[in-house]
């Protein structure tokens, strides 16, 4: 096939490769200095974290396919926060288009799959069905128990553009995200609909730009944290703590297309898909 297909090595590649240096979230003031560009002993310039975020915001927004890699953990890498899941792959903004490879080891048990969303229709293909079917793919649309390990927010911007501003920290910026934005940008498996109780919880984040790459890191532990402790024991939180990834620019933006080999299992075996 085309698409669905070629893209797999590029949208798995975070299972072999480190995704991104994470960060902390702490630290860093209101705005920041940035030399002038004129003579010496010009004022510096003062960069505010609204302009500051406004740049990154645009620059997603630029993006006319946004390829990206992202990781969940139960706490911040630095304090030992063990991997869920994690999620590459590619993000058409023009036409809602996905492309999403996802390795979860939830509750020790290890699982790849990849999607396909394209005109509406979401295709599944799992590794579980041997490599002699990695070119077979199962139209799986409004299948809840299939789509689980895709967010319910394909958009992976959502960091950026569904953020606020709170202070710059020297290149970058430190922001709150709303713990709704936080919880539809996971799988929607993890959490079908957001809790009781976190309408107006946020968590703190951070974006740092590196060339045209953007590293983001969401401390989802500090959105618990806020929780009342009795809405809090009403929480599945999945034990999600750390999330971290990055965004660019994809460097393949060759279009998202419908899978060229789609079986039915009721019908064929998965292991004989290329038969049916």
């Amino acid at each position: 096939m085309e698409s669905a297909v070629s893209h797999r090595p590029l949208v798995a590649a975070a299972a072999a490769t480190a995704v991104m240096a994470l960060l902390s979230a702490c630290g860093g003031e209101t705005a920041a200095e940035t030399p002038g560009g004129g003579a010496a002993g010009d004022k510096k310039k003062i960069v505010m974290e609204d302009d500051q975020l406004k740049t990154f915001v645009e620059q997603v927004e630029g993006m006319s396919m946004v390829e990206w890699r992202g990781q969940l953990l139960t706490k911040s890498p630095d304090g030992g926060g063990k991997r869920i899941f994690e999620l590459s792959g590619r993000f058409t903004p023009a036409t809602g288009d996905s492309e999403v490879a996802m390795e979860s080891a939830i509750n020790d048990v290890k699982e790849h799959v990849d999607y396909v969303v394209v005109d509406g229709k979401t295709y599944f293909n799992s590794d579980a069905w041997g490599p002699a079917s990695a070119d077979c793919w199962v139209d799986i649309t409004g299948d809840v128990s299939r789509t689980w390990g895709l967010p319910t927010r394909l958009d992976p911007t959502w960091p950026v553009t569904a953020s606020r501003a709170t202070r710059v920290t020297g290149g970058g910026v430190q922001v709150a995200v709303a713990a709704k934005n936080v919880l539809t940008g996971m799988p929607r498996g993890l959490f079908p609909a957001v809790p009781a109780g976190l309408d107006e919880v946020e968590a703190r984040a951070s974006v740092v730009p590196h060339g045209p790459l953007l590293e983001v890191t969401v401390d989802v532990a500090s959105m618990w944290s806020t929780v009342p402790d009795e809405q809090l024991a009403a929480i599945d939180t999945k034990k999600a703590g750390w999330w971290a990834m990055t965004m660019q620019q994809a460097r393949d933006t060759s279009p998202t297309v419908r899978p060229s080999h789609v079986f039915d299992p009721a019908v064929t075996p998965p292991r004989q898909c290329m038969k049916g």
